[in-house]
């Protein structure tokens, strides 16, 4: 998902249109991308889901207060994000450990696909490994393909916080996976 597509974003607070019909829109243009950063921070299929519809609870439930069109898709991902934390905490409250993510089945049998697999589950483990705000920032700027300004938006952190976060992540994942580069 590009930052600049907006495709619901002329559908926004202080239109005449209902505002249940304007997040219906934002749903259908938006949950599958915020399902899939949830994804990525914090591994679980159901979780993700639920990150994602809380987000729209959240925004349904303080619609009046955004400030603009350009503001609701940046909201939604800061809730999804905010969730994720949540469900994060409190899973290592219960469990004492960050939830993993889940290996991809292996259902080829030859060896291009083994080593495929071998090498997404190494850099899946060593994103894992990461400090939460380092894999955060990745997610955002490389998964979702956010700017600086909009990663820094969407964490709530300053320009030269994501850049910082970024360069470290990057740094400490080819340290990790060095050997097999």
């Amino acid at each position: 998902m590009n930052d600049g597509d907006h495709s619901a974003t002329a559908l926004h607070p202080g239109t005449t249109l209902d505002r249940d019909v304007v997040l219906e829109q934002l749903f259908r243009d938006h949950y599958a991308s915020l399902v899939r950063l949830a994804y990525c921070l914090i591994g679980d299929r159901a979780a993700s889901e639920d990150a994602a519809q809380e987000a729209f609870v959240s925004l349904h439930r303080h619609w009046e207060g955004l400030r603009s069109s350009g503001a609701v898709v940046a909201y939604l991902r800061r809730a999804t994000i905010n969730q994720c934390r949540t469900t994060q905490r409190r899973l290592i409250r219960g469990r004492g450990a960050l939830a993993r993510l889940p290996s991809r089945a292996d259902t080829a049998s030859s060896e291009d696909s083994a080593v495929e697999h071998d090498e997404l589950r190494r850099l899946a483990a060593a994103i894992r490994a990461l400090p939460a705000r380092q894999r955060e920032v990745l997610v955002c700027r490389y998964f979702l393909e956010l700017s600086e300004v909009a990663t820094s938006e969407a964490l709530e952190i300053g320009v030269s916080s994501v850049k910082q976060h970024a360069h470290r992540a990057r740094t400490a994942l080819h340290a990790m996976m060095g050997e097999s580069r």
